[in-house]
Formats: structure tokens, sequence, C-alpha cells
């Protein structure tokens, strides 16, 4: 059997009563307020990101078209390597503020779930084993970091790739379009019904993470005890 699940927490210590029930976005939202200048800035980066991805194989296509054409290029080889490296530039900056905007998240997440576990009733201490406490505030509040920084920016900058793709297949070829198109939604269908199961599994993967330190921190806590009375083989 698990071990029994900590209930979510507010900013400011104020308790909440998630039994039986799942985190909403809006209840990790203040987590975000806090860097909202930060991801706004890695945000825009996304968005220029994608623009410049999308750009490449436009002007890739054009330098082919005017070779073939046998006319100077012109333009197209320096914006081509402009792009490039801009691309490279965007990526490596907004991979760094994302990286440090993630982990400021989880050191704030933490902050406030270790003063909520300080003020919890003796109760819930008795009810829960310490180990699997120190378990969310290790391990689980690590997750916030892909969840809330990682995850949402990729989603946007994911999204306007995406749309920005199918507007230049319809353009280009609608034969490519319909193929891209089925491929994307049978990607979409796999990538849904294995996603339940992964959840499952990385459920119970955080419940192993849990009884495993509340093993070691038994273990660690009896050391003493055990070695005094000789008894360690």
């Amino acid at each position: 059997m698990s071990s029994p699940r900590f209930g979510g927490f507010r900013r400011g210590g104020a308790p909440v009563d998630t039994s039986g029930t799942k985190a909403t976005f809006g209840q990790l939202m203040p987590y975000l307020l806090e860097h909202k200048r930060i991801l706004g800035v890695v945000i825009a980066l996304s968005l220029l990101g994608a623009g410049a991805s999308l750009g490449q194989p436009l002007i890739v296509a054009q330098v082919i078209s005017t070779v073939q054409a046998g006319t100077d290029l012109g333009w197209l080889v320096p914006a081509l390597i402009a792009l490039v490296i801009g691309s490279a530039i965007l990526s490596s900056v907004r991979h760094y503020l994302l990286q440090r905007t993630g982990e400021s998240v989880v050191l704030s997440s933490r902050r406030h779930l270790v003063a909520r576990l300080l003020n919890l009733p003796i109760s819930q201490f008795d009810a829960r084993r310490t180990g699997d406490l120190v378990s969310r505030v290790g391990a689980d509040s690590t997750m916030l970091r892909a969840v809330l920084t990682q995850g949402l920016v990729e989603a946007i900058g994911g999204l306007v790739t995406f749309v920005g793709s199918i507007i230049a297949m319809l353009i280009i070829d609608m034969i490519l379009f319909g193929l891209t198109f089925s491929v994307v939604v049978s990607s979409m269908v796999i990538v849904i019904v294995l996603s339940r199961r992964i959840r499952v599994y990385s459920r119970r993967a955080q419940d192993r993470v849990g009884d495993l330190t509340a093993s070691v921190e038994r273990a660690i806590s009896a050391v003493r005890t055990v070695r005094a009375a000789n008894a360690v083989q």
C-alpha cells in the first residue's frame, strides 16, 4: 500500500484540505507570478526562436530556387547565416534564463512547503512518516521545475512553430500537409494513450521514493541502538 500523500499548501502557510483532490494549475500560479518578468522575456525569446526556425526553411527554399535559376543569391546567404546564428543565441539565452527561473521556483516552493510542514499539528506527523514528508520537500518539489517553467514555455513556442508549419505546408503543398497532418494526429493519439499510463507509473515512482526515504530515515535513526546492541550482521 502506498503511503499517504501530503496535501496541498498555499502561499502564506494557510492550510489547504486536498485529501482526495488534485492540485490545480491556479494553486501553482503564485510561484510563477514571482518571476513573471523573466518568464515574459523567456516567452518572447521562445517566440522569436520559433519565428527564426520557421524562417530558415523558407530561405533555404529560395536559395535552391535561385541556384536552379542561375541568378545571384544576393542577400539570401547572409540572411540564412544570420537566422541560424540568431536562433542559436536565442536558444542559449532562453535555456539559461529558463533553468535559472526553474531553480528559483523550486526554491520558493520548498521554502513555503517547509514552513507549512513546521506548522502542521502533531497528529499529522503521527499519521505520516518523516521520510515521506522529506521526500515531498526534495524529490516531489523538483518536478515543479519542469512543469511550471520548461513545459509551459516549450508549449507556447511549440504551438507557434506548429501553427506556422501548418500554414507553410498549406501554401507549399496540400499533399505534404495531408501526410503530415495524419502523422501528427496519429502521434497525438499515441501520446495521449501512453501519457495516462506514464502518469500512473510516475505516481507509483513518487510513492516508492517516499517509501525509500522513510526506510532510510528509520534505519539511520536506529543505527546507534542497533550497533550498541551488537545486532549488526
